[in-house]
């Protein structure tokens, strides 16, 4: 009763932290005898390594991380905010009294009432004295409420630095420090309008992602509802056959039913699997939307938006891919009626349950097929049944002259299967598979010309099938020469890079203000004019379709639009001639090889920043003399182009050297004066050197030459242009032309 007694003497603001200005949690009193919340106090001793009292500035020194948690628990408070917290999260609409917004609590009636009713409470002389608790009137904080500085609550937030991560007022040092480092410090306010516009468009993809699942989920109930219909279709007509065949089939026919409820069975299974997988989705949106609401005008929550945001991406890409409500049809069952029921009627029963013409089908974004001579391909062939690790698949390739060559078959659970095929005979082929479940087939071929692969399943062909597959001779496809006459400035410079555009056309750079257009047919579609003052050496195409060049006359590095309309420049000042650029997607991290500086460059590429650089002059491991070339791996690691000390290396995602890739040579497997490297599809290495083109797997082995007509004089820029066929577009500078091979 005591404790209720207080509430009439209780102001609200002895129950706020003076850091946070939030309601007390976990309250530890220092010597002083001043309350504060435990992470509050643990902030403080990480930001600035000691603690100050904000009320009476006495300052402690000797605190640290693991004091915090023994110091002195105020029990008092404890118990008032909880029972505060008590009576305001029970607080109701109305006053126990009448219907106006309750704005008093008595702890003795145990009444919330209102501004008029607490005036009548008061005159009654047996009320009069009870304890009153005044309720808060705003319910949570106004997102235009000013933004107070935490250390000195005297002073509004001002500053925001985007290397540190931190807001701060014009009293606070660390903001000074920022500027003395010259660190990327931008107004407050403009930190706080990125961060919540950030946040709305992450808000807005989950909000398009949930409206996705629930109609995907809705077409997952409808078409549960038209199989449950031919479900029973089917069964009327097996109970119709019945009744017009001998007693002898009647046991056949209940043996027909249970198949059918086995079907019925696996679906229901099948469906139910698909709408858990959904309502998980669901559930997992719905649990990150409230933490992005909460998150809003707080910039420093950067971090945690990004891990939010990469969630929501990773469930966006699964469920708006335009194959993920094509997986929502359910194969209906179809029941065939047996003719001359007489002669099969002991072998068949009264007919057969078979969905097989519509269970299964050879996915459509795998036909037709174009490959290389001796490239891996791969068909793939789906069901809507899945059978157990313990089923069988069967596959043999038979030619024209009728022999059979075995084939590699691997269970890889969960109904699928991988075939691998490796077909050195040359001739027509075909393929028969004999069980259910999804699976890929892979190969290679090393014959061209026109192949049909024929798939069957229990004996009948599938969906899909044949499938044909085109493949391609090696060697060269297409010239394109005359490069000087397309010019209209500078043309006698001679060819240096091509890059495929986010259109699929090939884009030709030769040290003119002049970029030449061309399809990868090697016809001339046009000119792009870029400014006098500016000399590209190399270029790469980013993901979202913008680029990113060196310019060796001005000594930086432009980002530019899809129009080579500029963005952003790097590195002035900086850089001595920049040549090979590759980006990280996921870092947002732009690596930039220095011809003169012998190092590479680490650039933020948004930001324009620059975070770093790696390597130094000399031919020891980890040192570079005149890099030209980079490249990224899938894991990040970057691959570096040397061109005087005759190599390429390898260093991983922290700029640590790994090992040399290729060595210096002249004969295959080796480079002399290397210029440019790319990766394909298959994590293979291509590399320029000195009068050839080399292909080399991911440990830096040697494969092949690119080409055998030796065709190649000086080959510099290289682009990967098409997967299937493998096909490479090279800029061969001496003979001022570009050369596509296939390889």
């Amino acid at each position: 009763m005591s404790e209720q007694k207080a509430l009439q003497f209780l102001d609200k603001n002895d129950l706020e932290c003076a850091i946070c200005l939030e309601r007390l949690t976990e309250p530890k009193t220092l010597e002083c005898l001043h309350s504060y919340c435990l992470h509050c106090l643990q902030s403080l001793i990480k930001t600035s390594g000691k603690i100050k009292c904000p009320k009476c500035c006495k300052t402690y020194n000797d605190l640290n991380q693991f004091d915090l948690k023994d110091l002195t628990t105020n029990e008092m408070l404890s118990y008032q905010v909880k029972f505060v917290g008590n009576i305001e999260s029970e607080k109701p609409p109305k006053c126990s009294s009448c219907d106006n917004q309750p704005e008093y609590y008595c702890s003795e009636c145990q009444m919330y009432l209102c501004g008029q009713c607490i005036k009548h409470h008061k005159i009654i002389p047996v009320l009069k004295n009870h304890p009153l608790y005044t309720l808060d009137k705003i319910q949570g904080e106004s997102k235009d409420l000013p933004h107070k500085c935490i250390y000195h609550r005297d002073c509004m937030l001002e500053f925001y630095c985007r290397i540190c991560l931190k807001s701060g007022c014009k009293k606070c040092e660390h903001v000074l420090r920022c500027y003395q480092n010259e660190h990327n410090v931008i107004p407050f306010e403009t930190a706080v309008d990125e961060f919540n516009q950030n946040a709305t468009e992450v808000i807005k993809s989950a909000e398009e992602i949930k409206e996705k699942l629930k109609g995907t989920r809705e077409s997952f109930m409808k078409e549960r509802s038209d199989f449950e219909l031919k479900l029973k279709l089917c069964r009327t007509a097996i109970e119709l056959q019945e009744e017009n065949i001998i007693k002898k089939a009647q046991e056949k026919t209940r043996a027909m039913l249970m198949d059918l409820d086995k079907i019925d069975k696996e679906n229901k299974e099948l469906i139910d699997n698909r709408v858990k997988n959904i309502d998980s989705k669901l559930l997992k949106v719905n649990e990150m939307l409230p933490l992005i609401n909460t998150m809003m005008n707080k910039p420093e929550e950067r971090e945690t938006l990004r891990s939010h945001e990469e969630n929501i991406d990773a469930v966006k890409e699964e469920t708006l891919e335009s194959k993920y409500d094509e997986s929502i049809k359910i194969k209906a069952p179809i029941f065939i009626p047996s003719k001359n029921l007489d002669k099969l009627i002991d072998l068949e029963g009264i007919g057969k349950m078979s969905n097989v013409e519509c269970a299964y089908e050879v996915a459509e974004d795998k036909v037709p097929i174009i490959v290389t001579k001796g490239q891996p391909f791969e068909v793939k062939v789906v069901s809507s049944s899945v059978e157990s690790e313990e089923s069988v698949l069967a596959a043999t390739l038979i030619n024209e002259s009728g022999e059979e060559s075995a084939t590699e078959v691997t269970h890889k659970g969960s109904g699928e299967y991988r075939i691998t095929v490796r077909c050195h005979k040359e001739g027509d082929w075909k393929m028969k598979i004999t069980a259910r479940g999804e699976y890929r087939i892979t190969g290679r071929c090393h014959k061209e010309g026109d192949w049909k692969m024929k798939i069957t399943a229990r004996r009948e062909e599938i969906k899909g099938s044949p499938v044909n597959i085109k493949v391609e001779a090696l060697g060269l496809v297409h010239t394109i020469d005359k490069i000087g006459k397309l010019k209209v400035h500078n043309k006698d410079a001679k060819v240096n890079d091509v890059i495929l555009d986010k259109e699929g056309n090939l884009i030709v750079t030769s040290f003119s203000k002049d970029l030449l257009k061309f399809n990868q047919e090697c016809s001339f579609i046009g000119r792009i004019e870029i400014p006098d003052n500016v000399k590209v050496v190399r270029i790469h195409q980013m993901s979202n379709g913008q680029m990113v060049y060196s310019d060796s006359l001005n000594k930086t590095v432009v980002k530019c639009d899809d129009k080579f309309q500029q963005i952003r420049t790097f590195g002035k000042g900086t850089l001595k001639q920049p040549r090979g650029l590759s980006v990280n997607k996921e870092t947002r991290t732009m690596y930039v090889a220095d011809w003169k500086c012998h190092c590479v460059f680490k650039f933020n590429v948004d930001s324009g920043e620059l975070v770093g650089k790696f390597g130094s002059q000399g031919s020891k491991e980890g040192e570079m003399y005149c890099p030209d070339g980079l490249a990224l791996t899938k894991e990040g690691n970057l691959i570096v182009v040397e061109f005087r000390n005759h190599r390429i290396q390898m260093f991983d995602a922290n700029d640590k050297f790994m090992k040399i890739l290729v060595g210096k040579g002249e004969e295959d497997g080796h480079v002399q004066y290397p210029h440019y490297v790319a990766i394909d599809s298959e994590e293979n290495l291509l590399v320029s050197s000195d009068n050839k083109l080399q292909l080399f797997d991911q440990n830096g082995v040697f494969l092949k030459r690119i080409y055998d007509d030796g065709g190649l004089d000086e080959p510099y820029g290289i682009a990967i242009i098409s997967v299937k066929p493998r096909r490479v577009a090279v800029a061969n500078w001496a003979s001022n032309k570009v050369q596509i091979y296939n390889y």
